[in-house]
């Protein structure tokens, strides 16, 4: 299916890009919305990288007492349109810059495996959520430790697959500067 992708036409490709970014731009702002009117006393990345049962208790008590438990609780849901946004989005801009060649090829194709397996972590970060969330007073250290490991694991292929664009990019750039050099020259 991914080498399918790089056999379509450049302007349906890229048109296709641009849709999934759209999405994921709309599932960013409705998960954004959602996650400050949960009043969740920091910012995803900190809360979801505690490593702590202690904080993560006192984060969902700070919310039962503000009374928006139950936003976030419903935050976690529309988080996984987000993650479907992710993975459209890597599948489509991956094998997008994989069409620059050479070098290009084997990093976009890259991203999108990276990007993708950081959505699946994604998953597994929600569903250990939930099993936290169902009983916010007293979480189980292993249960906290596992949650903030798929978050941990789920930042770096998420980092890993933007760092992988941006080299496929630069690579495949390079490598037409060049082509285009050669000729002149030649």
């Amino acid at each position: 299916m991914v080498i399918r992708l790089t056999n379509l036409p450049l302007a349906l490709h890229g048109g296709a890009t641009l849709v999934a970014f759209g999405l994921f731009q709309a599932a960013k702002g409705w998960l954004d919305a959602s996650y400050a009117a949960s009043g969740y006393p920091v910012d995803y990345a900190t809360g979801q990288l505690a490593f702590s049962a202690a904080r993560l208790e006192s984060y969902y008590a700070a919310m039962a007492q503000g009374g928006t438990l139950d936003v976030y609780l419903r935050t976690q849901v529309i988080d996984f349109s987000f993650i479907a946004s992710v993975m459209l989005l890597a599948l489509l801009l991956g094998t997008l810059v994989a069409r620059l060649g050479g070098w290009a090829r084997g990093l976009g194709l890259a991203a999108s495996v990276l990007g993708i397996a950081g959505a699946g972590f994604d998953v597994l970060e929600n569903l250990l959520s939930f099993v936290l969330l169902s009983d916010p007073d007293d979480i189980a250290q292993g249960w906290a430790l596992a949650y903030s490991s798929a978050a941990a694991v789920k930042f770096a292929l998420l980092t890993g697959a933007m760092g992988a664009v941006v080299l496929a990019l630069v690579a495949g750039v390079a490598r037409h500067v060049g082509r285009l050099l050669s000729t002149q020259t030649a």
